[in-house]
């Protein structure tokens, strides 16, 4: 059984019960979430899961690179960035898949990429501060 989000029964944030892995549970994410871009990964975000837990997938397909060592430092980035921020985040079911970049980012490039869209889909608390957005209609010279 799952607990919720920043109180998972097993020490591990991303143990067996922190997986989606029925597809059909995939397939919900993908037509139901929100997806949210950045350079290094494509997240999708069920913000009302039906269990009212957290749970991830990481979707990374030979397609991406045919080096298995490749495609598990990408695993394993990704891997470390839900362990970060999953006792802060809301119950939501996330799908998080790697883009070319990431190849030669580093954690400390990622972690604010993927806080900030987990902020902008309002799963994460705090402030979303997007670039190049204007507030309270300042500085719209004409």
């Amino acid at each position: 059984m799952a607990g919720v989000c920043g109180n998972h029964p097993s020490p591990k944030a991303f143990g067996p019960d922190a997986r989606l892995r029925c597809r059909a549970h995939l397939d919900a994410v993908r037509q139901e979430g929100v997806n949210l871009p950045c350079r290094y990964c494509v997240i999708v975000v069920l913000k009302t899961p039906p269990d009212g837990f957290c749970r991830t997938a990481f979707l990374i397909s030979r397609r991406f690179d045919l080096s298995a060592v490749v495609r598990n430092r990408a695993r394993r980035l990704l891997r470390e960035c839900w362990r970060t921020l999953v006792p802060s985040l809301s119950p939501c079911w996330v799908l998080m898949i790697p883009r070319r970049p990431i190849k030669g980012a580093k954690l400390g490039q990622l972690l604010p990429e993927v806080s900030r869209l987990f902020r902008k889909s309002g799963v994460l608390p705090g402030p979303s501060r997007e670039e190049g957005t204007i507030q309270g209609g300042e500085g719209q010279g004409r």
